[in-house]
């Protein structure tokens, strides 16, 4: 997610996502290494037509399919409220800092398995903050329907997977331990189920 110059993805994910359609931008062609992050594209703005609702604790972000699919693979709630410890970093998510909750789930014997997951409502100030914060990490940018993404598709050997939706009152994010097309692929369908769960169906 550290890549400097923004640019609009074109390339369009397989998953149907729940989201909304990416537009092109007129700006110069991206770079190789821009071109290699997938952009979410979602089939439906349904989920976001109605006002985020914070969730008050970790199990309230995803759906129980997905909690269950976790615990299946080994995964535990180390961090975030209902979990181990309610802070699992030292130091504040940003997420956190904005008012949202940080839920980090994984195996602790296999700290490739992590998952962050992170919601946080947003109001006009904060989210130019948030927008500025990400722009200066030089992730890779996106305009879709109902907000802007902010991606990293990383690698499967040291580079995380990111994915930010932020829209008009909420910041969804996931980090992804590695990245690659197929851990990228998770977190999109990880920020759509997040995004359903703290919208509505």
């Amino acid at each position: 997610m550290n890549v400097r110059n923004l640019a609009v993805i074109p390339i369009v994910l397989a998953a149907a996502l729940a989201l909304s359609s990416c537009s092109e931008s007129p700006d110069p062609a991206p770079s190789e290494t821009e071109q290699s992050t997938p952009t979410p594209t979602p089939t439906s703005a349904e989920a976001v037509e109605q006002a985020f609702a914070m969730p008050t604790d970790c199990t309230g972000l995803l759906p129980a399919g997905r909690l269950q699919a976790f615990t299946d693979q080994g995964l535990v709630l180390l961090g975030g409220p209902g979990g181990l410890s309610p802070h699992y970093y030292a130091d504040l998510t940003p997420e956190e800092r904005a008012g949202g909750i940080s839920c980090i789930w994984g195996d602790e014997a296999v700290i490739e398995s992590t998952v962050t997951i992170s919601a946080a409502p947003l109001t006009a100030s904060t989210r130019s903050t948030v927008v500025d914060d990400l722009i200066a990490q030089g992730l890779n940018e996106a305009v879709l329907d109902d907000g802007i993404s902010y991606a990293q598709l990383g690698d499967e050997n040291s580079a995380p997977a990111v994915l930010n939706i932020v829209r008009d009152d909420s910041w969804i994010s996931v980090i992804e331990a590695l990245g690659g097309e197929t851990r990228f692929n998770e977190a999109v369908q990880l920020a759509d189920e997040a995004a359903t769960q703290t919208y509505g169906p």
